[in-house]
């Protein structure tokens, strides 16, 4: 698994926000780097 740039400072925001995202979301996030278009 590539790194994930959903993971920033604020880790463990990120991280709840990662794990309360649907599971298509989630595999989005994992499968392609989306930073841009989460901002």
């Amino acid at each position: 698994m590539k790194f994930n740039p959903f993971v920033t400072s604020d880790r463990s925001k990120n991280r709840k926000r990662h794990f309360n995202a649907p599971s298509h979301v989630r595999r989005k996030i994992m499968s392609s780097p989306l930073s841009k278009e989460l901002r």
